[in-house]
């Protein structure tokens, strides 16, 4: 009976960290747009992109408890989805984002510094996202940069699946934007400096 039962825990114990056993998470990331408002852009067209300036495009890394590393990565390019919620974020504030003209004002570019997800494990795992985010903004010959940064730190008691690792990114890109597209930058590309 001893047997029997150090057998089964064995199995179940190999059948738990092969069901662990991953290379990669693939992220399927959609932040929300940031709550944005007073209606000043008045309905007027605002070229806008989003670029990755990143030299790594993995989102970050996973430990489990083995020792495994497993990597973070995004199934889309995530300029793509930053982009998505900064132009609901934009219509928040009456612009209506076109795509990207370099000779067109106003001109908005946020460009992604740092993406950083990292999970280390341990009783509980420790999660923690950093986000940097840079935008410029051109108006009337004129230029506005601004910047914005988030660290956001969390903890679960298992090792986090896919669906939690995303909605802790989501969080912080959402904030990040948040802080970004802020009421100075929608008066500058509105003309209200």
């Amino acid at each position: 009976m001893k047997r029997f039962i150090a057998a089964a825990l064995m199995l179940g114990a190999l059948v738990v960290l092969a069901g662990c056993a991953q290379s990669t998470q693939e992220l399927r990331l959609s932040p929300a747009a940031p709550s944005t408002g007073p209606l000043i852009g008045n309905g007027q067209s605002l070229a806008f992109e989003v670029v990755d300036g990143r030299d790594n495009t993995d989102l970050g890394r996973q430990e489990n408890i083995d020792g495994e590393t497993i990597r973070i990565q995004s199934d889309k390019d995530i300029a793509y989805a930053v982009q998505l919620a900064a132009a609901e974020a934009l219509r928040g504030y009456d612009f209506q984002p076109t795509l990207w003209d370099g000779g067109r004002e106003p001109r908005l570019r946020i460009r992604i510094e740092e993406l950083d997800h990292q999970v280390t494990a341990g009783v509980p795992f420790q999660l923690e996202t950093r986000i940097g985010l840079e935008a410029t903004a051109w108006r009337g010959g004129e230029r506005y940069r601004t910047r914005a940064r988030t660290t956001l730190t969390d903890q679960r008691a298992l090792p986090p699946r896919e669906g939690t690792n995303t909605e802790v990114i989501d969080e912080a890109i959402t904030r990040a934007l948040g802080e970004l597209l802020n009421r100075e930058l929608a008066n500058f590309l509105a003309g209200r400096n």
